[in-house]
């Protein structure tokens, strides 16, 4: 079933005014003043976390109708330290009231409970009472947490399995795309070509894979470091908010231009006679290196997608992100063994640039609209 370009453009508009709707509201949406009679409230957290945003949230909401004086620190200074450790914090976020800690287990994403949590602390909070930060600590007070507790050891107990899931998932949308189906139909045909043998069509699949998912992972350890600094991590949710919307809306554009019978904006051919060049030397470096290289020519179809998986995950701890970024890459090269694997044991290439070829308009499309959908919620920190 063809799609119609008016209805494409329509889709499009739709998602442009939800964009600028929720924009508007970011600009015109107003905050209230702190009292000098209001309660303190400390809250703990880590750059880019999404439950601590969401946190943030339920005491703007309440400082609207109490006066209260919120101080943040992340779990990781020497302050966040000493806070966790004098009151026994045990989750990130976690909101200190007078002696009281509301922490995230005691709420579990209820916001509603957590309001109610928050003005049951409030009430009880007596006027004279200190500020939370300024008790006395012991010295030994000032160490950091212990391995079970500081959110950066690998905590299998939160390795959530629906979590798991969804970034495979992620991956696997991201990597299955034209320019994937593409590129493996012209190194298949290649490489049967040359040799005619089903093994070496296996072993290119599996070295190709190797070098894709090398790429990605190591990149994504990297960003991973780099996200755990507040600075860059709110630069960078700021740029990529703006990032997917125009990636998202180049992928719709590509999907009318092919809708049309135009060339895609898309286009790898340049980087084949590379890949060519790397299949004809047969060896597993050869083409270990071209999946890498390919990493970097497929950028323009999979950034997006991989660049949101990567601030959705820098909420996590380091270790537990790197696990769940370990599970993305492996969506994303599975379509990459599967097909590579289908046409070794006796697919044509043929077969597979057809299924290409009818269907890439609508995986365009599908991915435009989910990469424009993505940046509000990615903007405001709702996933």
């Amino acid at each position: 079933m063809r799609i119609g370009t008016s209805r494409i453009v329509a889709l499009c508009l739709v998602f442009a005014l939800v964009s600028l709707a929720s924009v508007a509201l970011l600009l015109f949406g107003g905050s209230a003043a702190p009292a000098k009679d209001a309660a303190e409230v400390i809250l703990i957290k880590s750059p880019g976390c999404t439950k601590c945003a969401a946190a943030e949230r339920t005491l703007d909401k309440i400082g609207r109708e109490v006066p209260i004086n919120i101080t943040s620190y992340y779990y990781y200074t020497d302050e966040g330290h000493r806070i966790i450790k004098q009151y026994r914090a045990r989750d990130v976020p976690a909101i200190i009231i007078g002696m009281q800690v509301i922490n995230y287990r005691d709420y579990e994403e209820d916001d509603a409970q957590l309001e109610r949590l928050i003005n049951s602390a409030l009430a009880n909070q007596t006027t004279n009472q200190p500020a939370a930060f300024s008790l006395p600590v012991n010295e030994s007070e000032k160490q950091s947490f212990s391995a079970a507790d500081d959110g950066q050891s690998l905590n299998l107990k939160v390795i959530s399995l629906y979590t798991l899931f969804a970034v495979l998932g992620a991956g696997l949308v991201a990597g299955f795309n034209p320019c994937l189906l593409g590129i493996l139909v012209f190194l298949a045909a290649t490489v049967l070509s040359s040799t005619g043998k089903r093994r070496e069509m296996l072993r290119m699949i599996v070295f190709f894979s190797l070098g894709i998912f090398t790429m990605y992972f190591f990149f994504g350890l990297g960003m991973q470091q780099l996200l755990q600094t507040e600075t860059i991590a709110r630069a960078f949710r700021y740029i990529l908010t703006v990032f997917l919307i125009l990636a998202g809306f180049s992928q719709v554009w590509d999907a009318v231009r092919l809708q049309q019978g135009r060339t895609s904006l898309f286009r790898t051919d340049w980087a084949l006679k590379y890949f060519r060049a790397g299949v004809d030397q047969g060896r597993f470096s050869s083409y270990f290196v071209i999946g890498a290289l390919f990493s970097l020519v497929k950028a323009p179809c999979v950034g997006a997608i991989y660049l949101a998986i990567l601030d959705l995950l820098s909420a996590r701890s380091y270790f537990e992100g790197t696990a769940y970024l370990l599970f993305f890459n492996i969506g994303v090269i599975l379509p990459i063994l599967i097909l590579g694997g289908a046409i070794a044991m006796g697919m044509s290439p043929e077969q597979v640039d057809s299924f290409r070829k009818d269907h890439r308009v609508a995986i365009r499309l599908a991915t435009g609209l989910t990469l424009i959908a993505l940046a509000p919620l990615i903007y405001w920190q709702l996933i």
